[in-house]
């Protein structure tokens, strides 16, 4: 092998290793808004087709609530786990029981603009009898346990079950702090452009050579 093609497949090989070692420490920057409505709501429950529903009678009922998120985060590294929404319950008078269906929408906007979507089973009873405290329980499980969107992977936590909380009186106040239903997000891996190009230029430049060569060879042998 000559110098110069010595030469080439050295560089070629270096830009190589720099198109891998850019695509490998990019960090992706994921950014998505999440939804939730309720839907297919027992007997007393109504709310439906909004992202709280009510189960019971005027005086007596639970409420469950669920705010969605806004969140840009970097993957990787991904600090633990990020957040999809919060849940937040509420008591008036005795309380009440209730089931229903929560879907829960990711809206991804990048790296590539799209939604999917998990469906949460809800059961709730909560309680208030004579002095208090409130009692009860509530859970929702979520399904499937993740969800892509483009190279992005959605996985939820705990197999995607989420307890609710008590509520804090029977006055209707809803729960403060709430109940988060948390995910990791895993991008895959994909070539960046600048990694693209770096590689395809270190081609380019090896092509050259090539070309070079032959016709240096050509001139040579004319002589």
């Amino acid at each position: 092998m000559s110098n110069l093609f010595k030469m080439s497949f050295m560089a070629l090989l270096i830009t190589g290793v720099m198109a891998l070692t850019a695509s490998a420490t990019k960090a992706d920057t994921v950014t998505f808004t999440t939804t939730g409505v309720f839907s297919g709501l027992s007997v007393n429950g109504s709310g439906a087709g909004t992202s709280t529903a009510t189960f019971g009678t005027a005086t007596n009922n639970i409420s469950i609530k669920f705010t969605g998120s806004n969140q840009s985060i970097l993957v990787p590294p991904q600090n633990g786990t990020v957040n999809l929404g919060v849940f937040n319950t509420a008591l008036n008078g005795e309380g009440a029981d209730g089931s229903g269906i929560l879907t829960l929408t990711i809206n991804q906007t990048s790296p590539t603009p799209g939604s999917n979507s998990f469906t949460g089973t809800l059961s709730a009873s909560f309680v208030f009898s004579g002095a208090g405290p409130a009692g009860g329980s509530g859970i929702v499980v979520f399904t499937p346990a993740s969800v892509t969107i483009g190279a992005v992977t959605y996985t939820l936590s705990k197999n995607g079950t989420v307890a609710l909380s008590v509520p804090p009186d029977d006055k209707g106040t809803f729960s403060e702090l709430g109940n988060s239903v948390e995910a990791t997000v895993q991008v895959s891996s994909v070539p960046e452009p600048t990694s693209m190009l770096l590689l395809g230029s270190g081609l380019i430049g090896l092509a050259g050579a090539a070309r070079r060569k032959f016709r240096s060879n050509n001139q040579i042998d004319k002589i």
